[in-house]
């Protein structure tokens, strides 16, 4: 298959109520800007061919994240967990697509090349699953194919897609990757002082 056929949406999931965090994380700041702008800059430089971005009603981040490219949706039923941050990210997705590659807010070290990598993978077979694994580690992004897409419209609660992932039938393909990005996520304040230190670079 023509790697330029097989078109991939980006969904990054930013509606999250960050309750084991306790405050917005996505905003907080990482390299000097909020962690979702890293994300948002990541997918917006990839082969992706549209990034949307959920965001709750209300969010700050409308004003602090340059979202110039993407499509915002808002997350109306965000309480009820990231199932429908998902699905209402799933359902602004051009309808052309040959999958759409859920990306997660708080995932500031994910690099364009990783998700490029992933689109390629998928690119070669569209009709398997897609996600980076390490050291037999499974990571995110995942990437789902347009046929699983109904599958996602049935998922409830606080769930991505992954339950899916043991269906009959899925074909998974695991992508080594050498970077941390997909990897390493900020869930709560131990992480994310734990991911400055590492990887902000203080001024000397």
């Amino acid at each position: 298959m023509n790697h330029h056929l097989a078109k991939v949406s980006g969904v990054i999931l930013a509606a999250g109520q960050a309750s084991r965090m306790g405050r917005d994380k996505l905003s907080l700041p990482f390299k000097g800007l909020p962690l979702l702008h890293q994300v948002v800059d990541a997918a917006r430089n990839s082969t992706l061919t549209e990034v949307i971005v959920v965001l709750p009603e209300d969010s700050e981040l409308r004003r602090t994240v340059d979202l110039s490219g993407c499509t915002v949706v808002t997350s109306v039923d965000r309480d009820k967990g990231q199932a429908e941050s998902l699905k209402a990210g799933l359902h602004a997705i051009d309808e052309t697509a040959a999958g759409c590659m859920v990306l997660l807010g708080d995932q500031p070290l994910l690099t364009t090349e990783t998700i490029d990598m992933l689109v390629g993978a998928f690119a070669q077979q569209p009709e398997c699953w897609v996600a980076p694994v390490q050291e037999g580690m499974r990571g995110n992004p995942i990437t789902i194919p347009c046929d699983w897409f109904p599958k996602v419209f049935e998922l409830e609660g606080d769930t991505g897609a992954r339950p899916i992932l043991g269906s009959p039938g899925l074909a998974l393909r695991l992508v080594r990757i050498h970077e941390v990005g997909p990897f390493i996520d900020v869930d709560t304040e131990h992480h994310y002082q734990r991911l400055l230190a590492k990887y902000d670079t203080k001024p000397a």
